[in-house]
């Protein structure tokens, strides 16, 4: 039994290890700029963008179209398709993104990051004046990043998927919306 407990001792002992590996600067970088949620709202965009790997990238944003709807705005009128009644007008989202692997050459770079996420969206309903709701979001897409040095350019287009509840047919609906945005981007 002595001995048991000596090898077992022995076994709980900690023990040296060393790994080694090249370091992993961070990356951050800032992007803001211009948003057009649904085909038509106009806003603005912005967020920070942060290296959890080599690979992996998570973004946290938000955009928002203050301004009237332009083109061809939704109305509550009953003929129409109640998908056609509401309006993607402002949103908050978290995006987790795999960067596609490449090497550099030159003095431009570029990333390209695929991303799925989570989010919340605010959607105006055309069938009543100043309706605006709150949903939860699935996000998925993809953002393009050209860079030299520390300045760059993020072009991006993500779907948006949730279900907003049409009063005037108490019912709710499920809804896929996109959100385009082009942002200076910094990074340190």
């Amino acid at each position: 039994m002595s001995r048991f407990l000596v090898a077992l001792l022995l076994l709980m002992l900690p023990s040296l290890a060393e790994a080694r590996r090249m370091p992993l600067d961070p990356l951050n970088r800032v992007h803001a700029g211009l948003s057009v949620a649904d085909f038509g709202n106009i806003g603005v965009g912005g967020g920070f963008d942060s290296r959890l790997t080599r690979l992996v990238y998570v973004d946290l944003g938000a955009y928002m179209s203050p301004m009237a709807p332009t083109g061809d705005t939704p109305t509550g009128d009953p003929r129409t398709a109640p998908e056609d009644w509401f309006s993607l007008r402002h949103g908050l989202y978290v995006t987790p993104g795999l960067r596609v692997p490449h090497r550099y050459k030159g003095d431009f770079t570029w990333d390209l990051t695929g991303r799925l996420g989570f989010g919340v969206v605010w959607v105006e309903d055309a069938a009543y004046e100043d309706a605006l709701y709150i949903n939860p979001a699935l996000i998925g897409g993809a953002d393009l990043l050209l860079r030299k040095d520390k300045i760059g350019l993020r072009l991006s287009g993500k779907a948006q998927s949730f279900k907003a509840y049409a009063n005037a047919i108490r019912d709710d609906i499920q809804l896929v919306r996109p959100q385009f945005g082009a942002e200076a981007v910094y990074q340190w």
